[in-house]
C-alpha cells in the first residue's frame, strides 16, 4: 500500500468508528442507560477529534487531501428495534442488549487495534517514520479504549450482567464522562 492508501483506509475506518459510537449512543439512550450513553458520546467526540487530526496531519505532511472512501455502517442497533418503543424493553432484553453491545464494542476495538498495528508496521517498513509515529499515537488510544471495554465486560460478567448493578452504576459513569467531555 502507499501512504495515501493507508491514510485513506484509516480515515474511512475512523468514520466507521464515529458511526459506531454514535449508534451506541442512540442504543443506550433508547435503553435509558444514560451513563453508557454518555460514555459513547465521549468516544464519538474523541473519534471526531482523531479523524480531524489524522486528516490534518496528512494534509500538512503530504500536502494532499485524504481521498474520501465510503465507510460502512457498523449497524449496531438490531433492525427490529426500530419498530419498538422504550416501554417494550423488559429487564431481560436490556440485560442481553448490554452484553451484546459490549461484545460488539470490544470486537470493533480489537479489529481497530489490529488494523492500526499492521499499518504502523507497514509505514515503518516504507521508511515513513513520522507517519508511523503519528498513527502509533492512535494505536495507543485504541489499546486504552479496548482495555476499558474489556474491563467493563469482565466486571459485568462477574455479576452475571445484573440489571440492578447496571442501573446502579449509570449515575457514576454519566458523571465521570461528563467531566471528561468538559476537560476535552
Amino acid at each position: 500500500m502507499t501512504i495515501e492508501e493507508i491514510f485513506k483506509e484509516i480515515s474511512a475506518h475512523m468514520v466507521e468508528g464515529l458511526m459506531l459510537h454514535t449508534q451506541m449512543t442512540d442504543y443506550y439512550d433508547f435503553l435509558c442507560l444514560h451513563g453508557y450513553k454518555r460514555c459513547h458520546e465521549y468516544h464519538a467526540r474523541r473519534e471526531m477529534q482523531a479523524l480531524r487530526k489524522l486528516n490534518g496531519y496528512f494534509i500538512n505532511y503530504c500536502n494532499k487531501l485524504v481521498e474520501g472512501k465510503s465507510a460502512n455502517s457498523p449497524n449496531v442497533i438490531p433492525e427490529t428495534w426500530f419498530k419498538h418503543v422504550r416501554q417494550d424493553v423488559d429487564p431481560g432484553t436490556k440485560r442481553a442488549a448490554v452484553k451484546t453491545a459490549l461484545e460488539k464494542w470490544i470486537a470493533w476495538e480489537k479489529n481497530t487495534k489490529e488494523l492500526y498495528a499492521s499499518r504502523v508496521k507497514e509505514l515503518f517498513s516504507m521508511g515513513e517514520v513520522s507517519a508511523a509515529n503519528e498513527l502509533n499515537h492512535y494505536l495507543g488510544d485504541v489499546a486504552c479504549e479496548l482495555n476499558r471495554a474489556e474491563r467493563k465486560y469482565l466486571e459485568l460478567m462477574a455479576v452475571d450482567f445484573s440489571i440492578d448493578y447496571i442501573m446502579d452504576e449509570q449515575n457514576n459513569i454519566h458523571d465521570f464522562y461528563k467531566k471528561q467531555m468538559k476537560a476535552a
